[in-house]
């Protein structure tokens, strides 16, 4: 199966999630330049709705596995990967969700470019990202995780159906710090990462 899946199985747990993820953009999901201005109040909202948020993407995956685009359509399946993204708190959770995201892109029930992103989270955890993908908000500027190889970055990013990394940076700068309205599948959160997904 490949594409948008018209009718997914389970339309409540597509609501569910993305409901989670634009509710999320008051807390988790805000800007970074609203989130460095946020209150202590607000910060521990964000650490709470994020714990939330994951717990209930594990009881979905521990019942479901990976919700692809069958199970949830490809919104339902963007929202799973933005909660997945801010699972930084349990990165064994992270891993396993990350296996579980292999095998739906290998059945074509999710994308690669979105194998890449939580791919890229899981190593920033330890060591250098491979596509780019993830950033951090360092001296008021948004700045990449360091990269494997970075005179190959683009082509890597090519294989996987991803942009130009500058092309994927300005749009990231545009949302994080130029503040724009509201984008679709933002993942920005209280952890030191943040995803290309935010500027998606």
């Amino acid at each position: 199966m490949t594409g948008e899946t018209m009718f997914p199985d389970r339309p409540d747990i597509a609501q569910d999630l993305i409901g989670r993820v634009e509710a999320a953009r008051r807390t988790w999901r805000a800007p970074a330049h609203i989130r460095e201005a946020a209150t202590t109040d607000n910060f521990h909202a964000a650490h709470h709705a994020g714990l939330a948020d994951t717990q209930a993407l594990r009881r979905l995956v521990t019942k479901f596995g990976w919700p692809g685009r069958a199970l949830v359509g490809e919104a339902g399946c963007e929202a799973a990967l933005a909660i997945a993204l801010q699972a930084d708190h349990d990165p064994a959770f992270q891993t396993t969700l990350l296996t579980m995201l292999t095998e739906a892109v290998r059945r074509g029930d999710a994308t690669s470019a979105q194998w890449a992103h939580l791919h890229d989270r899981c190593l920033v955890h330890s060591g250098p990202q491979e596509y780019g993908t993830q950033y951090r908000l360092h001296d008021g500027r948004i700045e990449p995780h360091p990269v494997v190889d970075p005179g190959g970055l683009d082509k890597r990013r090519a294989d996987v159906g991803l942009p130009p990394q500058h092309e994927a940076a300005a749009l990231l700068e545009w949302r994080h710090l130029a503040g724009p309205g509201p984008v679709a599948t933002a993942s920005i959160g209280p952890a030191p990462a943040t995803s290309e997904r935010s500027a998606a």
